[in-house]
């Protein structure tokens, strides 16, 4: 409701008078909020000198109607820099690529790659599984290379090169599990191997789990509030819902362990859930349902996510995060934009009916 001059002047005589906001609320008809917004328009000297620490106000024009009300100055309210913290970071994530297994799926990573080169994402985190490895009993018949020089030669020649990006890669205990069985670091071996054949775009993290320290661009981050991404391939086997792994293993951090961003490679299945003040990411692969995974009843997800999140310089902790899926079909949904699949599929026996 607009305020009359008349109103104007008569309700700065009664703030002047030091009468009170319900009494004001009473002699003009107005809410106690709106008394308060007034205060605030037309008497802003008496609104500063209310506060327990004084600043200068600047008189807004009577004219101007107020849109959005906020809390009492007595109260004070967040500021937004606090709530929306600093620039947009954007970074990009893939897992479970499989590589050189004939239920890989390049066509899509490929594209995925190209989908990052195009949006300007400089830096990739890869949750585990980059190459299928070798178990006799899970993958025997689907490899191309069994032994650990064929794989890591195979991935490096395949796997997707862009200008400007860089792959930052973790191995699992299952599928890249040479570390487990024979004591061999597969992940440096691969990095040992892409150096080696001229590409230093791929960059191991660790074994099973690694840490990136989140930090705020004027590079100070307040005491007792580090903040990292937990990027991870935790094992074992699928549960029954797709939030429950990442949500029973985010209740089993202590509490100074905990990271802001959990990213969960090796179940194969998308999913977003926050739980704990942790950001639980889990992550598609690039690998069609396999023979072992029919026989198990677990479903296969085809893609990769532009993740994007702003950081607080004043609080150091993560303000707005945003997580892009990319979600792909199976192959046959592509077969008019792929070269030939007959390396693969030699086509289907039919019977003519009838």
């Amino acid at each position: 409701m607009n305020w009359t001059q008349s109103e104007v002047d008569a309700f700065k005589q009664g703030v002047a008078k030091k009468l009170t906001d319900a009494t004001l609320a009473s002699i003009f008809h107005r809410s106690e909020p709106a008394i308060r917004r007034a205060r605030q328009r037309f008497t802003p000297e008496h609104v500063a000198s209310r506060t327990a620490a004084p600043t200068e106000t600047k008189a807004p024009d009577p004219k101007d109607d107020f849109k959005t009300e906020k809390a009492p100055l007595d109260f004070g309210y967040i500021p937004l820099d606090v709530l929306d913290g600093d620039e947009w970071t954007r970074i990009g994530l893939v897992a479970d690529t499989h590589l050189c297994c004939k239920e890989e799926r390049l066509d899509a990573l490929h594209a995925q790659y190209d989908l990052f080169e195009n949006e300007g994402i400089k830096d990739v985190f890869h949750a585990g599984n980059i190459v299928d490895g070798y178990i006799p009993k899970i993958n025997g018949g689907s490899v191309y290379e069994t032994s650990i020089d064929g794989q890591a030669q195979y991935c490096v020649d395949q796997y997707p090169r862009r200008n400007g990006v860089t792959t930052h890669f973790i191995t699992g205990n299952d599928h890249e599990g040479w570390f487990q069985k024979e004591g061999f670091n597969f992940g440096a071996y691969l990095e040992f191997v892409a150096n080696t054949n001229g590409r230093n775009d791929l960059k191991y993290l660790g074994h099973v789990e690694a840490d990136i320290e989140l930090v705020a661009k004027n590079g100070k981050t307040p005491a007792g509030r580090r903040q990292f991404m937990k990027i991870q391939h935790p094992g074992g086997g699928s549960a029954y819902a797709r939030s429950y792994k990442g949500q029973k293993m985010v209740e089993s951090f202590q509490g100074g362990e905990k990271p802001a961003i959990l990213v969960q490679g090796h179940y194969h299945v998308s999913g977003y859930s926050y739980d704990r003040n942790v950001h639980i990411i889990g992550m598609p692969g690039f690998q069609d349902q396999t023979i072992f995974g029919r026989t198990k009843h677990l479903r296969y997800e085809i893609g990769g996510v532009i993740l994007s999140f702003k950081l607080s310089s004043e609080t150091g902790t993560i303000t707005r995060l945003q997580p892009e899926f990319f979600m792909f079909y199976d192959r046959g949904f592509y077969k008019p934009f792929l070269k030939s699949d007959k390396t693969l599929i030699k086509g289907r026996t039919t019977i003519v009916t009838g």
